[in-house]
């Protein structure tokens, strides 16, 4: 991974204030209401880097989505920020702009936090590609569904060597057909060679890296306040976010709710997020998934959100696609750490006034829909945005360790252990 460093003029003026920054703003500006999904017309492009799209080979596809993100200033809520996402070039994959919140000892969280996206992403994901092979291999399947864990850790919390880490992927597909178990192992193969989020958590991935300290050019994206008001998102007449009850799964071991300090971390400091992914049965949108993801924390909801993976298809998507949650996922994640980071920066004296992240991950699939479809993860560019009269050099090394206490970031970049199970009418097949 290389990381550069570029420092420009500084402009604009804020102010920190418990924790969180809170712009100084004229009394014209009101907080606005944000729902937890927004379709959009159109979306603020990233700044730091021009996005592209690849251009892939004979019988492959290219998804090159990118990311812009905002901090969203509510004194109860000071993890509060948005996200805009979308797939580069793909005039049949809307923009959407998503919001994420994290809990607390006492905040109950009003969005999905980071790593929920990124769960509920990357089992999503995994069930496109076995419903991909399903239809590849023309096999009779009569429900499908994708059950995880995935499993996050901190290291020496509050000090200068803070980082985070994603330990490991437990991903369980379950079937229920009355084909033999011979053809429904063939189809777990394929699909896990097809899943291309899966292939970037497994392997390592070639990350460019830019720290960009008081850039000038924020195109509108300065913090400003916010809240969102309801669990519930309506797009198009259809409800495709809300919370739910907590979550019964098969096959995966559910520990209680982790009771989370902000201000005293045992060390290491390990937590887990659970999803279970299933159709949500869209003759129009096959590949419309209903997700149901938790962080195991206390104070975190049940959310269940929806996932349009219909590539091809006529009409409208309905919902962003899986890969849009993991990616999103992955810069929510990094502005959490700038926050919390923040807060032990502002201990030490250094105060930060705004921040932002920007991504681009670059997704392919060779010989699509066929029975040698493979997926990977090619490259990903990463840039952290910083405002503040601090020195450079120290405003370089709070940037960097946001980058190491990143979870979802740190889970892309190396090497992560990934369990797959499959399980056939209820029974482990081996």
């Amino acid at each position: 991974m290389k990381t550069k460093v570029i420092a420009i003029a500084m402009s604009a003026a804020f102010f920190i204030s418990g924790g969180g920054a809170y712009a100084q703003t004229d009394a014209t500006q009101s907080s606005k209401v944000y729902q937890v999904e927004t379709r959009l017309d159109d979306y603020t492009r990233p700044t730091t880097f021009t996005a592209t799209k690849a251009k892939p080979a004979n019988g492959a596809i290219t998804e090159n989505i990118v990311t812009t993100t905002q901090n969203i200033l509510n004194k109860e809520a000071v993890f509060l920020k948005k996200g805009l996402v979308k797939p580069v070039g793909e005039d049949q994959f809307s923009a959407w702009e998503l919001v994420s919140d994290e809990g607390g000892s006492t905040h109950h969280q009003t969005a999905p936090n980071p790593l929920t996206y990124y769960a509920a992403g990357a089992s999503s994901s995994l069930l496109t590609q076995v419903e991909r092979m399903i239809q590849i291999l023309d096999l009779d399947v009569e429900d499908v569904k994708v059950e995880s864990k995935i499993f996050f850790r901190w290291s020496d919390p509050m000090t200068g060597k803070w980082s985070g880490y994603t330990d490991k992927v437990i991903s369980n597909i379950l079937i229920k057909s009355s084909e033999p178990p011979d053809k429904i192992k063939e189809l777990k193969e394929k699909a896990l060679k097809a899943w291309a989020v899966g292939e970037g958590l497994a392997n390592k991935t070639t990350i460019d890296v830019g720290i960009l300290i008081n850039a000038d050019d924020w195109a509108g994206l300065e913090a400003r306040p916010g809240k969102v008001e309801s669990a519930i998102s309506i797009d198009n007449g259809r409800t495709i976010t809300n919370v739910t009850p907590d979550l019964d799964l098969q096959t995966v071991e559910i520990e209680e709710d982790y009771a989370l300090d902000m201000h005293k971390f045992p060390n290491p400091f390990t937590f887990s997020e659970i999803s279970i992914a299933e159709s949500a049965h869209d003759a129009s949108r096959p590949y419309l998934h209903k997700i149901r993801a938790k962080s195991l924390t206390e104070n975190y909801e049940t959310w269940e959100l929806y996932a349009d993976d219909s590539r091809g298809y006529e009409g409208i998507d309905k919902a962003p696609t899986s890969r849009d949650y993991f990616t999103v996922g992955t810069s929510f994640c990094l502005m959490s750490q700038l926050t919390a980071n923040r807060m032990y920066a502002q201990k030490q004296g250094i105060n930060i006034d705004d921040f932002r992240v920007e991504h681009q991950f670059n997704y392919q699939q060779d010989n699509f829909m066929t029975p040698t479809m493979t997926g990977h993860l090619d490259y990903v560019i990463t840039r952290v945005i910083v405002k503040s009269g601090a020195a450079k050099e120290a405003l370089t090394d709070y940037a960097k360790q946001a980058l190491r206490m990143c979870f979802a970031g740190e889970g892309v970049q190396n090497e992560t252990e990934m369990e797959t199970g499959l399980y056939l009418n209820g029974k482990i097949v081996k």
